[in-house]
């Protein structure tokens, strides 16, 4: 668990670097909602990459998810790559997401100690940004083949945090 943490970090830490490359980096709150695990709360981190493509661009997240269980507790990483679609509107501007999931659940359980299990996955989905300035709501679906298995729906409201 602490490799793919790691891993993860230095890509959205080589990410944010990437503001050299006239980069916009985004970051904000997000709620989201997993099929099997209720709401969740958490933050994203998203970077817009135009030395790789004007398309291309990098979507992380960190999600702590709410069940309605006693002593269970889930959460999510994501790294996905995300691909802007052409929608005509630059206000309105569609995405796929291609990316990686690492998702961990903890049961508590009394007398016996702490179980929990970790998994990496593959995401695909899709979403919408509104770009509205310094502010970019964002709401998506994503897809664990793997992993997490199942669906996220999600909403975040990142701000511009690159200065650009």
């Amino acid at each position: 668990m602490r490799k793919i943490v790691l891993v993860l970090g230095v890509l959205a830490f080589g990410a944010t670097n990437a503001q050299e490359a006239q980069a916009q980096v985004f970051l904000g709150p997000t709620v989201a909602f997993h099929d099997d695990f209720d709401f969740g709360l958490g933050a994203t981190l998203g970077v817009k990459m135009p030395a790789l493509g004007e398309r291309i661009g990098f979507l992380g997240d960190f999600i702590l998810f709410f069940p309605d269980a006693d002593n269970l507790d889930y959460l999510e990483i994501n790294a996905n790559v995300t691909y802007d679609l052409n929608a005509g509107d630059p206000t309105f501007k569609p995405f796929g997401i291609l990316g990686l999931n690492v998702a961990r659940a903890s049961v508590d359980v009394d007398g016996i100690g702490d179980n929990s299990n970790t998994e990496i996955g593959l995401n695909v989905g899709a979403g919408v940004t509104f770009d509205v300035g310094k502010i970019n709501p964002m709401v998506g679906l994503r897809l664990e083949l793997s992993g997490g298995e199942g669906f996220v729906l999600f909403a975040s409201l990142p701000f511009d945090v690159s200065g650009n």
